[in-house]
């Protein structure tokens, strides 16, 4: 087996969550913009922390109060747009576990989010691990996401470590992160381990993200497709 350590992202890789976040995206705009953007550039952003993203596209809306308001929507109106796990997504965890790999996941949502979702989606049984935006101070592409959620497989197969600098490079060559954006496959460059971004969810900018200097390790079209992979 080529891979033992398998990290998800979450929105656009486990779950389809993409109509909620463009709707909640283009409430957003509406209230502090006074008009709506493209799908494709709310696209360019999905992966990247809120905070950020409103600091770049409203530079003149207090963060904070656009987070809150961008949340409030996202959570008022979950019942109004479909989110539901990708085709082969909850085969393919069963698959990998029962191979002997650990599962993690490693998202920009928060803890809240993120678990509210696993649990509605019955997806909380299939992850081993999981790290979202609350455990950590600096956001994907930074490679920390990664380092936690290996520290954490580390934790949880009892062979712990006390450090990021201490987790074997044998660790990082057989993991591999899978994800949907520029975000994911970014941090796992820096993180120096492999990447599989999926081309099941939404369109990807690649030109772009060889630009931001990111580059995917393969790619795959259907979930099945990392079977063969690791």
């Amino acid at each position: 087996m080529k891979k033992r350590y398998v990290i998800f992202d979450f929105d656009g890789t486990l779950a389809n969550t993409n109509n909620i976040i463009i709707a909640s995206w283009q409430a957003t705009f509406d209230r502090y913009l006074g008009h709506t953007k493209s799908v494709r550039e709310i696209e360019a952003t999905f992966g990247e922390i809120l905070a950020n993203t409103i600091s770049r596209l409203i530079p003149d809306a207090p963060v904070s109060e656009v987070v809150d308001f961008y949340r409030a929507f996202q959570d008022s109106h979950q019942q109004d747009y479909v989110v539901y796990v990708f085709d082969g997504i909850k085969e393919l965890l069963e698959q990998l576990r029962e191979r002997g790999c650990i599962v993690g996941v490693g998202t920009s949502r928060t803890e809240y989010s993120f678990n509210n979702y696993m649990k509605k989606l019955g997806m909380d049984k299939l992850v081993d691990v999981a790290v979202t935006m609350n455990d950590v101070t600096s956001h994907k592409p930074d490679p920390e996401t990664i380092d936690a959620v290996l520290l954490k497989m580390l934790d949880f197969e009892g062979n712990p470590v006390d450090s990021t600098d201490a987790i074997p490079d044998s660790v990082r060559e057989a993991a591999v992160m899978i994800g949907d954006t520029k975000y994911d496959i970014g941090c796992a460059n820096n993180a120096r381990v492999d990447s599989v971004l999926v081309g099941w969810s939404h369109y990807v900018d690649e030109e772009a993200m060889l630009a931001d200097g990111f580059a995917p390790s393969y790619r795959m079209e259907k979930p099945e497709h990392l079977l063969e992979i690791i």
